[in-house]
């Protein structure tokens, strides 16, 4: 009976990052739309994601590397999908986020962003990312907290 309940959690595990990232990316002229993101990889046992994010044109800064705001929303949005992932909420606010630079992100290159679930309380989740490019270097890192919102709009 145990492993039945594990094999429930991982399916709705699953299920919600797939929801997540199917619902950013069908609504047109969105940020998240215009991020395209894709789902690389589920580790339920871990409570970690990986997504991937091109480097498009339009998210360059004068100095020719991804802008530091955009890296910031594509942190935001991975850590934001794990929250809702290991919660039962409707939706996660971000309550705070903290980003570290480490490395400028060249035009068509690939972020990788892998997250993880750290806590999950009544009211607030914990979450960490790591950032890297197509050259498995680390670019930026991360952690946020998001509110676990269970009422319906």
């Amino acid at each position: 009976m145990h492993y039945i309940r594990i094999n429930e959690v991982e399916q709705q595990f699953r299920k919600r990052v797939h929801y997540f990232v199917y619902e950013r990316e069908r609504k047109e002229n969105s940020i998240n739309h215009m991020l395209h993101m894709d789902l690389v990889s589920i580790n339920e046992d871990e409570q970690s994601i990986v997504l991937s994010f091109p480097v498009k044109a339009w998210a360059l800064n004068p100095a020719g590397n991804l802008h530091g705001g955009i890296i910031c929303s594509l942190l935001d949005v991975a850590m934001g999908c794990i929250s809702y992932a290991c919660s039962d909420a409707i939706f996660t606010p971000t309550i705070q986020m903290s980003v570290n630079f480490v490395k400028g992100i060249l035009p068509n290159d690939i972020i990788y962003i892998e997250v993880f679930c750290d806590h999950v309380g009544k009211r607030m989740i914990q979450t960490r990312a790591i950032a890297r490019n197509q050259n498995n270097i680390v670019v930026a890192s991360a952690h946020a907290s998001y509110a676990i919102n269970t009422k319906k709009k």
